[in-house]
């Protein structure tokens, strides 16, 4: 099925919104459904550190809680509303769920946190330094040993990323509003397995992507690679467009796209009136111009106590 769109509000490294159409932004057509924003945290010390970090809650570095504030910063400025954040409850994530949240005006009332978005649990393996031989060799070596415990299982991940779907996304989706704008903030491989999770429930004539905003590997949109720190999958969840005329000024054609997960199962029949569109897939355009400061401080755990450059060069322009 072919429709067309408003264009996306984002733009990535893989997306036909450049910068020379930027001005777009402010002529987005109201949302016909819900839009999604699933954002991964912003910069850690274990990820600069080069350690497996899942349920190990590890802080926010220096330019990662600039990220997070670029990236409230890019929402807020162009226009998006957001009605409902959610967080896992891990530091990292739920700090930059706060940036995005306090950017907003009005703000949303609170940023809920919830368990079920951790990061995958890397068992033994956590605060350990990632290695080129990977965990199979660190498995064989240490498996035996008293204490060591596997990471989290796929089906595990799987069940957590479902139960948030069918707990706290599905009340949202069927709303019809101009500024019904959810975000959720977590971690890397939870979040593609959210992403799997919501793709299958939706039948395949039922799921586009706008032209660009993709680029397919042998396993279609199931796998939309890696999440950036502070990176956004933005999705638009609107109903089946079939005699509805949509078209705005300026549009972006879509195409279908392929995937081996959509009808895997039996689509739900709450679904079956609802479209999926991937609008853009690890957008970093509020990152564009953002160096880390030298001298390993960008590098290094926050202070919470210290004024970020961001705010300072801010307030220095506004007095």
């Amino acid at each position: 099925m072919l429709i067309s769109l408003p264009c996306p509000l984002y733009s990535s490294s893989i997306s036909v919104f450049s910068p020379t159409n930027a001005s777009l932004i402010t002529k987005i057509q109201p949302l016909l459904g819900m839009r999604l924003l699933l954002i991964r945290h912003g910069e850690t010390v274990d990820n600069v550190g080069g350690v497996y970090a899942g349920v190990r809650d590890s802080a926010l570095t220096t330019h990662g809680v600039l990220q997070a504030n670029r990236l409230g910063s890019y929402l807020a400025s162009n226009g998006v509303k957001i009605c409902h954040i959610y967080s896992s409850d891990l530091q990292r994530a739920f700090k930059t769920a706060e940036a995005v949240r306090s950017a907003q005006d009005p703000m949303p009332a609170k940023t809920i946190t919830l368990s079920m978005l951790r990061e995958q649990d890397f068992g033994w393996f956590e605060g350990k330094p990632i290695t080129k031989g990977g965990r199979d060799a660190q498995r064989e070596k240490y498996g035996q040993d008293e204490g060591f415990r596997d990471i989290e299982s796929k089906a595990s991940m799987k069940a957590r990323a479902d139960a948030f779907i069918m707990d706290h996304l599905v009340e949202h989706m069927h709303v019809r509003g101009e500024n019904e704008t959810v975000a959720v903030v977590a971690h890397g491989i939870i979040l593609n397995y959210l992403w799997r999770s919501i793709l299958k429930r939706f039948t395949t004539e039922n799921v586009s992507a706008v032209t660009g905003s993709v680029l397919l590997g042998d396993r279609g949109l199931d796998y939309l690679g890696a999440w950036s720190n502070t990176g956004c999958l933005e999705l638009e969840i609107m109903p089946n467009l079939q005699g509805v005329d949509c078209t705005p000024a300026s549009t972006l054609e879509l195409v279908n796209a392929p995937s081996t997960l959509v009808n895997a199962v039996v689509v739900p029949s709450r679904f079956q009136d609802l479209c999926l569109v991937v609008k853009a897939v690890n957008s970093l355009e509020h990152l564009r111009g953002l160096k880390k400061t030298r001298g390993g401080i960008g590098s290094s755990k926050h202070d919470d106590k210290q004024k970020t450059m961001d705010k300072f060069f801010k307030k220095q322009r506004i007095s």
